[in-house]
């Protein structure tokens, strides 16, 4: 008998389902044509070119594809069969796997409808030859966004340039931002679901089209409005995880014996109690970012989940923002995103009450994250009111402010600082 076993996961099927397969397959052939065994989350389907069985399922074990009304995506690893009478939930163990599943069950469901036979070889053609195409195939991506670093350029001509300081030279560039801190494909992640290769690029872009319009609001409004607010706790993990400096972090991190400790803390917003914790390790998309080969596209996976625990944390953080003096505008560089760790010992991850996040926004505007509950309430920018907008001259003495362009922006940078406007620079020897 020709079929194939699709084999999703480390464990084997269980002993019941395997039994039932065994006892029930050559019954089933004698009307059927038996096309594939799919191992899912908690159970296999046995597919035939006329029915889906469900082994392990003891009230109603078979669906007939004309007696299914609809099939539908739902959520990220799930497929939903509706009947008349009933809906089936299947639980796939990776998206990838919806997708194969959706795409293999809605063929059989059309063929059936139209009495065109489902052959194996159909069905293995979706399942393990899932072609997704990516367009354009190489793409230039940014890390430091064209919009972004508009608001510290210049025009020449009809050329966007930035002005750039090397740290190893001791002279200034003018550099094109349309060229500016690319790469070719280097937010893709390899994956045959056809929503992951270029998930990253473009939820950057999306980002990227709310910049002017949270520029704006800034600039009309004393206190920050929610919209806006919504977007700088976006724009801010988005904008730090983007960077090589953080991505060296990560993959310098993930290369000790730190690793568990680094991904368990990340992955942490998603559980509600360390035993979901603990279980999240046993998720096969945790072994996708535990196990194998540390390449580009598992530290994308990664970054993602960084970013969304960076997101996560500065939702309970309190926002300011600071507006620079007409001659004095902010700094940024190639780590825009300054976030201070201040970890106390023996607490895992990044946070905890006195970190500090300073992101220049452009050289107008600085957005500065803390905690209400900082133990330094002392610190100037600590006791200003949340969601304020303020200038600098109000709320910081000149010495003040030359320290927070020195220490919390030029020093953080990883290999450039970007100043504000066309400036041209030369140190003296």
């Amino acid at each position: 008998m020709k079929y194939n076993y699709y084999e999703r996961k480390s464990e084997e099927m269980s002993k019941e389902q395997s039994i039932w397969i065994e006892t029930n397959i050559g019954r089933i052939s004698e009307s059927e044509n038996v096309l594939f065994v799919f191992q899912a989350e908690t159970e296999v389907l046995l597919i035939t070119d006329k029915s889906i069985f469900f082994p392990r399922r003891n009230t109603r074990n078979k669906i007939s594809y004309n007696e299914i009304k609809s099939l539908k995506i739902a959520g990220d690893v799930s497929v939903k069969v509706l009947t008349d009478e009933e809906t089936f939930i299947i639980d796939l163990v990776e998206p990838i796997d919806k997708v194969k599943i959706f795409s293999a069950l809605q063929l059989l469901i059309d063929n059936s409808k139209k009495n065109i036979e489902t052959t194996f070889e159909d069905t293995h053609k979706i399942l393990n030859e899932f072609i997704v195409l990516k367009y354009p195939l190489n793409q230039s991506q940014h890390k430091l966004p064209q919009v972004y670093l508009k608001q510290f350029g210049y025009l020449k001509g009809n050329q966007w340039m930035v002005s750039i300081l090397e740290k190893e030279l001791t002279y200034s560039k003018q550099k094109s931002i349309g060229s500016f801190t690319t790469e070719t494909n280097v937010f893709d992640i390899d994956s045959e679901d056809d929503r992951f290769p270029r998930m990253f690029e473009t939820m950057n872009a999306d980002l990227e089209n709310l910049y002017h319009e949270m520029l704006d609001d800034i600039s009309k409004n004393k206190f920050i409005p929610d919209k806006c607010w919504e977007i700088i706790v976006q724009i801010t993990p988005n904008l730090m995880v983007r960077s090589d400096y953080w991505r060296n972090f990560v993959c310098e991190i993930l290369d000790t014996p730190n690793k568990d400790t680094f991904l368990l803390s990340t992955l942490s917003v998603h559980a509600q109690s360390v035993h979901e914790l603990q279980e999240l390790k046993n998720r096969y998309f945790y072994k996708v970012l535990s196990e194998g080969e540390i390449n580009q596209s598992k530290v994308n996976r990664i970054l993602l989940h960084f970013l969304n625990y960076i997101f996560h944390h500065l939702l309970t953080f309190d926002l300011i923002i600071i507006e620079a003096p007409e001659d004095k505008g902010f700094f940024t560089s190639d780590n825009p995103v300054n976030f201070k760790v201040n970890q106390e010992e023996g607490q895992l991850g990044l946070y905890n009450k006195n970190t500090e996040i300073f992101l220049p926004l452009s050289k107008k505007y600085l957005a500065y994250f803390h905690h209400k509950n900082s133990s330094e309430q002392n610190a100037p920018l600590r006791k200003l009111k949340n969601r304020g907008v303020y200038k600098v001259e109000e709320v910081l003495t000149e010495d003040e402010y030359t320290s927070l362009i020195q220490e919390e922006i030029i020093k953080n940078s990883d290999k450039l600082i970007i100043f504000p406007g066309e400036v041209k620079y030369r140190k003296e020897k």
